[in-house]
């Protein structure tokens, strides 16, 4: 916090897109990196901090259009990283929404081969808001050496409780969400016929919540086997079981392993997650010796 407290947006920019950055199994995603220059369009000859975004909603979404630049000026390094099965990231097609067993290593992975790089000093800070939250929090139990910090923005930390069933009967949005989750799956991929499936169904998506009870393969996502799993995962598993306790699903009950670094924690009075949030802050701020903040507001 003391650099950009006491820094000015002096850097130029510079950007490497589409890094392949190796996990332990060789699988390789892809990653845009925006480091500060010294208005040459070289980077500067210094070491600088890193901040890691890893997102499913697509590394080069105008999302992140005021952000980097923000950071990167300041004498940050912004990294943004697609999921693995995500976008221009390399995988097999499996990506099961929220609950993907491997983000917590694959972002161990990432932020240590970041504190590697020649241009790193070694810290490597993390944000996000949504399921870039979560995914914060996933490889934050894997306890990386070089992780330095933490803002985690609306995040659950159980997707049973504050997601997929809160308050016992699964929650219909969640069967809409995995249709914008397909609609860009490597499933997809470039199907016209299989997109326009998916368009179609979330044209009319009320409809289709009417159909229920609906069976495997009686939905749009059928085109998308893997999301379409987890929808009925979703919908068949109204009591909490060994699926529902896997750490991809439920990082509340592993707590006690989160590693001990600086965290902020937000989220909005009107936010899904503003219970998860607040349940997050209070176990932490009791496990951790590091500082932890809570920012709520009215949005």
């Amino acid at each position: 916090m003391s650099l950009l407290k006491n820094s000015f947006p002096i850097h130029g920019i510079y950007k490497d897109q589409d890094v392949m950055i190796p996990m332990r199994d060789g699988v390789k995603l892809a990653t845009d990196i925006y480091r500060p220059s010294n208005g040459k369009g070289a980077p500067v000859d210094f070491k600088v901090p890193a901040i890691l975004v890893r997102t499913s909603y697509d590394k080069t979404s105008n999302e992140w259009d005021d952000v980097w630049p923000f950071y990167t000026r300041r004498g940050y390094a912004v990294i943004i990283q697609d999921l693995r099965s995500r976008f221009r990231s390399e995988g097999n097609g499996e990506y099961y929404h929220t609950i993907n067993p491997w983000e917590g290593k694959d972002g161990f992975d990432t932020v240590e081969w970041l504190a590697k790089q020649d241009w790193c000093n070694g810290k490597v800070g993390t944000m996000g808001s949504s399921h870039r939250a979560i995914t914060q929090t996933q490889l934050a139990l894997e306890k990386p050496p070089h992780l330095s910090a933490m803002w985690i923005e609306a995040g659950p930390t159980n997707i049973f409780l504050h997601e997929a069933r809160e308050g016992g009967a699964m929650s219909f949005q969640m069967f809409s969400a995995l249709h914008l989750h397909a609609l860009d799956s490597h499933e997809i991929k470039d199907d016209i016929g299989k997109a326009k499936i998916i368009i179609d169904a979330m044209r009319d998506m009320r409809s289709w919540i009417k159909k229920f009870p609906l069976n495997p393969g009686e939905t749009a996502l059928r085109v998308t086997p893997y999301l379409e799993k987890t929808a009925f995962d979703y919908y068949y598993r109204g009591i909490y079981d060994e699926w529902w306790d896997q750490e991809a699903a439920n990082q509340d009950s592993r707590i006690d392993h989160h590693a001990d670094v600086p965290i902020t924690l937000a989220c909005g009075f009107y936010d899904n997650f503003i219970g998860a949030t607040l349940d997050y802050y209070l176990k932490i701020k009791k496990k951790n010796k590091s500082p932890v903040n809570l920012i709520l507001g009215p949005w």
